[in-house]
C-alpha cells in the first residue's frame, strides 16, 4: 500500500477484472496426404492461394504452374476440402500433411563423438539428398583473437589504499593490481593519477612498479583490449605464457559469462579451466581469447537457389547464435538428438568441424497410397498442442481400408480435447439403407457427448485436373465444404445457428438425390443428408444432428454443441487471472460479474432461451459450494447453468376450419 503523509488528493488507477471475450469458433484443422510440405506439423494457412503455394505450402510446381492435387495411386481429397472450406466462407485452417517419407538427416557431432544435433530435410524424400552440409570453423573474434589488457606504472607516493602513480591511464576501476604477485587489490577508484585500492598490498613501496595481475586459475574477471565478437555464452581459447619456469605455452577453455562496458569479461567458474595455469601477464605476448563458434555452409539442390550460411553459430543457449535458433533454412531445419550430450570438457564439447558431411539417414518418397490409421493417429497427436482448433476434417479417412479405426480416433480426440468437433464423412456410393449403407456406418462413429456429425452423401465438383472443352466431373467427400458452412453461419449469425438449410458453394451437384422418406430415418439417426430439392438445382444442407445416441437429447444438436464449447473455453481462457487470487467475497464476486456478463451478450445474441436473462442463464458460486474445507484445498466451485436454443427442426402447422375462413396456429 501507498504511504500517505502530506494532506491531499491521490490519484489511484484500479483495474478491474476485464470482461470475457469469445474465443474463435471456426478454425479448422484437416489432416491428410499432399504433394509437399512438413510431415507431421500443424500449418495455419489463410487462404487457398496459401495451401496452393510451392514454397512456402503445399502444392508443385507442374509445367509451371501451381498444382496440389493427387491423383495416383488414386484420388486423395484433401485440397478438395480445403479449397471447399475458403469457398464457403472459412478464413483460417490449419494443415496436418501425413505421409510415409522420411527426411533426408545429417548428424553432427561434437569432437567428443557425441551428436549434438542434426540437421533434417525440411522437405521429405530424396530430393533432400541433393542437399550438401558442411561444417567450418569460425571465430567471432578472428583467428588472432582479443588480447587481455597488460598495463604497468611506477608509484609516487602511497597513504593508506590510496597510491599515486607517474600515470593512470594503463588502469581501470576493477582491474586487479599487484607488485610482485605475493599480494594483489582491485582498483576501485581513480582520480587523476591516484588509485584507490580494495586493500593494503604488503611490500608496495614508492619507486617500484605497480602492474596488472597475472591471471589465476581461479580468477574469473579480467580486461580485455576489445570486446568484438565476446558475448554472454561465448566458449573462448585462452592462450598464453605461464607463469612457470622458461614461460611455455599455455592454453584454456573457459566460457564467458558475462561482458560489461568497460571491457571486463567474467568467465563461468564451471567448468573449471583445465590444465592449472597462471597466465603471465609481464611477457612481451600478452594472452589472447579466440573465440570458439563454427559455421554451417548448406548447398542447395540443383537449380533451387543459391547456397546459404550461418556464421558463427555456437551450441550454447546463451550465445546470441545458438544453433538451434540462428539457423534459418530454406532447405533445413536443426532438430535436437534422441539424448543430448554428456556435456564432455572442453574441447571435446566443441562442435568437429569436419567439412562435408555424410548422410545419415537417407530421404524416402511419399507414397500415399501405404497410409494407415497409423500416419492418421500422429497426424492427430500433432493437433494436441494446437489450442484454437475448433473443428476437425480428415476427408480421405472414408477411402482407407480402416475408415471405422480413423473416424472412431477422431472422435476419441475431441473428447480428450474437448474443445473442438469432428465432421465427418460418409463413404462414397454407399446406399442410404442396407449392407454397406450410411445407415450401418452410423452405427460405427457414435460419439459420445455429441462431439461429432456425418454428412451424406458425397458432392459433385468440376474435376481440376481436366483440360478439354469439355469439363469432366468428380466425387467429393462434403466435409470440407461444411467447415466452411459452420463458418460462414457462425460469422453470419453466430455458433448458435445451425449450419443447415443453407447452400453449399462451389458445387455441381449430389452423388445422389434422396427423397423426404429416403431421408426421414437416416435424419433421425444423426445422419445429416445434403438435399437438392424439386425445382432446385442449389445443394442444401438438410440436417443438424450429431451422431450421440438419438435418446440422449441433451446433445442431440450440432449447434447446442458447439455452443457449449464456445461458452466452456470462452469461460476458461478469460477467468485465469483469478487463479491464486485471495478466495475470497470479493473473488466471487468479481467472478460472477464477469461470467453473467459474458452470458448475458450470449443470450442477446440468440443463444440462450429465455425472455429475460435471468430465465436464459444462472451463475452460483456461494459457501454452499465452497465451505471451509474446500476452501482450505484451494479450490472454488462455480455453479453455472444455461438453456440454449435448440433449432426449430421441426414446424407443425396446425389449420382449422372455421365458420369466417381458416385459421392458421404454429406449434
Amino acid at each position: 500500500m501507498p504511504t500517505y503523509a502530506t494532506p491531499g488528493v491521490y490519484i489511484e488507477e484500479v483495474t478491474g477484472p476485464g470482461v470475457i471475450a469469445g474465443v474463435g469458433t471456426s478454425t479448422v484443422a484437416f489432416i491428410g496426404a499432399a504433394l509437399n510440405g512438413p510431415i507431421n506439423e500443424a500449418k495455419r494457412i489463410t487462404s487457398f492461394d496459401e495451401f496452393l503455394d510451392p514454397i512456402k505450402g503445399y502444392g508443385v510446381l507442374k509445367d509451371g504452374n501451381p498444382w496440389i492435387y493427387i491423383t495416383s495411386p488414386r484420388w486423395f481429397y484433401m485440397a478438395h476440402a480445403v479449397r471447399g472450406f475458403f469457398e464457403n466462407g472459412g478464413t483460417q485452417a490449419y494443415i496436418v500433411r501425413i505421409g510415409t517419407a522420411k527426411a533426408t538427416t545429417w548428424e553432427v557431432k561434437n569432437q567428443g563423438n557425441e551428436i549434438v544435433f542434426k540437421l533434417q530435410a525440411i522437405q521429405a524424400g530424396t530430393a533432400g539428398d541433393n542437399i550438401t552440409v558442411q561444417v567450418q570453423a569460425a571465430h567471432a573474434t578472428g583467428t588472432a583473437g582479443v588480447a587481455v589488457v597488460k598495463g604497468s606504472a611506477t608509484v609516487s607516493a602511497i597513504n593508506g589504499l590510496t597510491v599515486t602513480v607517474d600515470d593512470a591511464s594503463p588502469f581501470r576501476v576493477g582491474d586487479t593490481v599487484t607488485e610482485d604477485e605475493s599480494a594483489r587489490a582491485t582498483i576501485t577508484g581513480i582520480q587523476g593519477n591516484i588509485l584507490t585500492l580494495s586493500n593494503a598490498i604488503a611490500n608496495l613501496a614508492a619507486n617500484n612498479p605497480l602492474r596488472i595481475a597475472n591471471i589465476l586459475n581461479n580468477q574469473t574477471t579480467f580486461r580485455v583490449a576489445s570486446t568484438t565478437g565476446l558475448s554472454a555464452g561465448t566458449v573462448v581459447l585462452i592462450q598464453g605464457k605461464s607463469s612457470a619456469n622458461g614461460n611455455p605455452n599455455l592454453e584454456q577453455y573457459a566460457v564467458i559469462q558475462s561482458v560489461d562496458r568497460a571491457n571486463f569479461v567474467t568467465l563461468f567458474a564451471s567448468p573449471p579451466r583445465t590444465p592449472t595455469g597462471i597466465f603471465d601477464l609481464t611477457v612481451t605476448q600478452a594472452p589472447v581469447l579466440i573465440s570458439q563458434e563454427f559455421k554451417l555452409l548448406v548447398t542447395s539442390p540443383a537449380g533451387s537457389g543459391s547456397a546459404e550460411s550461418f556464421d558463427q553459430l555456437s551450441l550454447n543457449p546463451l550465445h546470441p547464435n545458438y544453433v538451434f535458433s540462428a539457423v534459418q533454412s530454406q532447405w533445413l531445419k536443426v532438430v535436437p538428438p534422441a539424448a543430448p550430450a554428456a556435456t564432455p570438457t572442453f574441447p571435446n564439447a566443441l562442435v568437429n568441424t569436419v567439412g562435408n558431411l555424410t548422410i545419415a539417414i537417407n530421404g524416402v518418397d511419399d507414397n500415399p497410397g501405404n497410409l494407415s490409421a497409423t500416419e492418421y493417429e500422429a497426424g492427430l497427436n500433432v493437433l494436441r498442442d494446437v489450442d484454437d482448433v475448433n473443428i476437425l476434417c480428415i476427408p480421405d479417412a472414408v477411402t482407407q481400408s480402416d475408415y471405422q479405426t480413423i473416424q472412431q480416433n477422431m472422435i476419441n480426440h475431441c473428447l480428450l480435447m474437448r474443445d473442438r468437433f469432428a465432421i465427418l464423412d460418409s463413404r462414397v456410393g454407399a446406399p442410404p439403407a442396407g449392407s454397406g449403407s450410411v445407415e450401418e456406418q452410423r452405427s460405427f462413429v457414435q460419439a459420445e457427448d455429441g462431439f461429432a456429425a456425418l454428412y451424406y452423401p458425397w458432392l459433385l465438383v468440376r474435376d481440376p485436373t481436366s483440360t478439354g472443352s469439355q469439363a469432366r466431373t468428380m466425387l467429393i467427400p462434403p466435409s470440407g465444404h461444411m467447415a466452411g458452412v459452420y463458418a460462414r453461419a457462425d460469422q453470419e449469425r453466430g455458433v448458435h445457428k445451425a449450419p443447415a438449410n443453407t447452400d453449399v458453394r462451389g458445387v455441381l451437384g449430389l452423388e445422389t438425390r434422396l427423397s423426404d422418406r429416403q431421408q426421414a430415418p437416416l435424419n433421425l439417426k444423426g445422419v445429416n443428408v445434403l438435399r437438392i430439392f424439386p425445382g432446385s438445382g442449389q445443394v442444401t444442407v438438410w440436417g443438424a444432428r450429431t451422431t450421440i445416441d438419438p435418446n440422449i437429447t441433451d446433445w442431440l444438436y450440432v449447434p447446442v454443441r458447439r455452443l457449449m464449447i464456445y461458452i466452456e473455453q470462452s469461460i476458461e481462457v478469460s477467468i485465469r487471472w483469478a487463479v491464486f487470487e485471495p478466495n475470497d467475497l470479493t473473488l466471487w464476486k468479481n467472478l460472477k460479474r464477469t461470467i453473467s456478463d459474458f452470458l448475458t451478450r450470449v443470450w442477446r445474441d440468440g443463444g440462450l432461451f429465455g425472455a429475460t436473462a435471468d430465465q436464459a442463464f444462472y451463475v452460483r458460486i456461494d459457501e454452499a459450494l465452497n465451505p471451509p474445507s474446500t476452501r482450505a484445498l484451494g479450490r472454488l466451485y462455480i455453479e453455472i447453468g444455461v438453456a440454449p436454443v435448440r433449432p426449430a427442426e421441426f414446424i407443425i402447422v396446425r389449420i382449422g376450419l372455421w365458420d369466417g375462413g381458416s385459421e392458421v396456429s404454429e406449434s
